[in-house]
């Protein structure tokens, strides 16, 4: 990859140093060569984000629903994606089509999550939430209101002396959430 890249980068000067005003296809591949570099560029980039990405939040879900949650919060929030899913099959230990492991990014961290066929005596602690820093008074309440619908706030939406709005909730899968507006 950084072999394509230093040709690219040296054709691109090449070109660049030459008279091509007048040439039309020299402009042509110019072009054709910049696009190339920025698509290698983009790939590089991506494939380093995701190789330092090496700690992700795992949500154990026990009532069959992992998958209703991944696409509430996947839907919810900007830059979100599923990456994969791998479910159980008809002769798994779970009920078949549920989620063995799925993968799924909320605004670009790393999410993964399941459906346990066991069923453990813990669940989901507010001990432990996702902090989600808010960049406008829009954001903080369209994310109170969604996320707080058949859940419950464990503190409302309010001034709390360190932020100027702030929440803490449990959504209607267990998973508790702090919006923070800065």
């Amino acid at each position: 990859m950084n072999r394509i890249t230093t040709l690219l980068i040296l054709a691109l000067l090449v070109f660049s140093c030459s008279d091509s005003k007048g040439n039309k296809d020299t402009n042509e591949k110019l072009n054709a060569l910049r696009v190339e570099l920025d698509s290698l560029k983009n790939s590089k980039a991506e494939a380093s984000n995701a190789s330092n990405k090496q700690i992700a939040t795992f949500l154990t879900f026990q009532e069959n629903n992992a998958e209703e949650a991944m696409n509430f919060y996947v839907g919810l929030f900007e830059n979100s994606r599923i990456i994969d899913v791998q479910r159980y099959g008809k002769d798994g230990p779970a009920k078949e089509g549920t989620i063995m492991v799925a993968t799924f990014e909320l605004n670009g961290s790393k999410f993964m999550c399941s459906d346990s066929y066991i069923k453990h005596e813990w669940a989901f602690t507010p001990g432990v939430s996702n902090m989600v820093e808010c960049k406008t008074n829009d954001e903080i309440e369209i994310l109170f209101t969604k996320l707080s619908e058949n859940g419950k706030a464990l503190m409302p939406l309010d001034n709390y002396g360190w932020s100027t709005k702030f929440a803490f909730i449990e959504d209607q899968f267990g998973v508790s959430w702090q919006l923070n507006l800065k």
